[in-house]
């Protein structure tokens, strides 16, 4: 296939970052036959044309800049790429929670004003539904007011903690998409190969099994309508029956950004393999449904991205889900059993990390607004996990229980300096249960790095869980200010991290 002219695919750009220390991979697409040379530093790196790409390596360097990176074809073809920095690279994933921009964030004025810093970079990928032969425009933008708005604001509060930590530039690739459960950025065979995850296409494909496209403008019709009636009673300060249960999620359609696998290829793909530092990823709603199934998924997406990337041992950062009522189901499990599922896989994993945002939630908003705290809790990870810094990243993690007379004394890991009541006053989000299994809630006080649970009616505790609903104000934390993980004492106890 011959391609024509010389092309370097769209994230490359002027004022991109450049990860730091790693092979540096560049591609595009040009003429079969075509010589190729990539400069960057004085360093080249050669490659030929076939089947219509190429691909190029230049060797690991050092953080620094600005420089120019040069491509150039033996037709006389040149792109040049000017205030190139390498530093590190990270790809921000998820779904709206990830999306949600700096602008509509807690503080958004006042965090706008002070977002200039020419060593922060941000790209986006095109959100790009399905594809029509079209090619949005893309490129890398250097943080400043007058854009970073537009940002992750989950991701640009993490960059930001690194800048100050490391000194080195930070480059942020959003690849995300709201309302999308993790099957939708997976590659088909990971999905359709697992007995048990393959659920997922078999419910999409008898979703649009007959498809009649006149119908499905109808139903489409009529969930716009519906939408929009929610929002505008959600704007106007409703809730309970007032408000109403959200209508969701919309019809399905082989075009749908909601399809299995279509944004994979539409959006992540485009990114692959430029290279990078690691992933965080902020996603789940969408996934509470089968909740029980989720720890399997994101185990597989882990796995699909790393494999991607070439390196099984990518970092993989991810913040487990904040509070939130589900539309008038506070008390409900769905986001409970979610929490554990994304705790199991920073469990068992290597080279994972989990960021707890349960005290960020807002019971009547599933987009919580303060992602400050989200992103610096997921920096506090990276620091720790993967640059190796002193710093705490993580809040109490029970690991085990024992019983004496009428209480439950629970120990934890991570506890730090001591155990805390967040906000003070007493401890909130404990329930126990006796032999009969039925929770009621119960009495908790801190002793040193335990917790004595007690609760009216249960003579002997059998078991014990902590922050275990939808919306909790559960309020364990250690002395750093990072909350505790929710648990229930039914499952083995944990607080071991996994090893490489």
């Amino acid at each position: 296939m011959s391609m024509g002219r010389l092309k370097v695919d769209p994230i490359f750009s002027d004022r991109m970052v450049l990860q730091r220390n790693v092979k540096v991979p560049v591609w595009g697409t040009g003429t079969d036959g075509e010589r190729i040379e990539v400069e960057c530093r004085g360093i080249r790196a050669e490659t030929v044309v076939s089947d219509g790409r190429w691909f190029a390596t230049l060797p690991p360097m050092e953080a620094g800049g600005p420089f120019v990176l040069t491509v150039r074809s033996d037709s006389g073809a040149v792109s040049s790429f000017e205030d190139v920095r390498f530093g590190d690279v990270w790809l921000a994933g998820g779904q709206s929670n990830m999306a949600w921009p700096l602008k509509d964030a807690a503080d958004a004025e006042a965090e706008i004003a002070r977002a200039d810093d020419p060593g922060l970079r941000y790209y986006e990928v095109p959100k790009v539904a399905y594809e029509d032969g079209s090619e949005p425009e893309s490129s890398w933008r250097v943080c400043r007011p007058d854009n970073a708005g537009d940002f992750s604001a989950v991701a640009y509060h993490f960059a930001r903690r690194l800048r100050r930590e490391l000194d080195v530039p930070i480059g942020i690739v959003g690849c995300n998409f709201g309302a999308t459960s993790a099957a939708c950025w997976m590659a088909e065979e990971r999905l359709r190969g697992d007995a048990v995850l393959r659920v997922y296409l078999d419910e999409y494909e008898e979703q649009v099994r007959d498809f009649d496209w006149a119908a499905y403008e109808r139903e489409e019709k009529r969930f716009q309508d519906d939408f929009a009636a929610y929002m505008a009673r959600a704007e106007a300060g409703k809730t309970g029956d007032e408000l109403g249960v959200l209508p969701w999620p919309p019809p399905m359609s082989p075009r749908s950004f909601m399809r299995p696998n279509g944004l994979y290829g539409t959006m992540l793909r485009k990114a692959v393999p430029y290279g990078i530092k690691g992933f965080i990823y902020y996603q789940g709603e969408a996934d509470a449904p089968k909740a029980a199934l989720y720890d399997k998924l994101l185990e597989a997406l882990i796995a699909n991205w790393r494999s991607d990337w070439g390196d099984e041992s990518l970092p993989f950062l991810f913040v487990q889900l904040a509070a939130f009522g589900c539309d008038g189901n506070p008390g409900g499990e769905d986001w409970a059993l979610l929490r554990e599922s994304q705790f199991l896989v920073s469990e068992r994993v290597p080279n994972t990390g989990m960021a707890v945002s349960l005290d960020c939630g807002e019971e009547h908003d599933i987009h919580p607004k303060d992602k400050k705290t989200v992103g610096e809790r997921l920096a506090l990870v990276a620091l720790e996990r993967v640059y190796g810094r002193d710093v705490q990243s993580s809040g109490p993690v029970w690991k085990g229980m024992k019983t004496d007379g009428d209480r439950a004394v629970l120990e934890f890991a991570f506890a730090g300096e001591r155990l805390v009541a967040r906000g003070g006053g007493e401890l909130k989000g404990f329930e126990a249960a006796g032999a009969d299994g039925e929770y009621v809630p119960a009495l908790a006080e801190i002793d040193g790095d335990k917790v004595v649970v007690r609760a009216p009616g249960v003579p002997i505790p059998a078991r014990v869980r902590y922050g275990w609903a939808n919306y909790t104000e559960a309020n364990l934390a250690n002395a750093s200010g990072l909350p505790a993980v929710p648990f229930r004492t039914d499952r083995p106890g944990r607080g071991e991290r996994p090893t490489s």
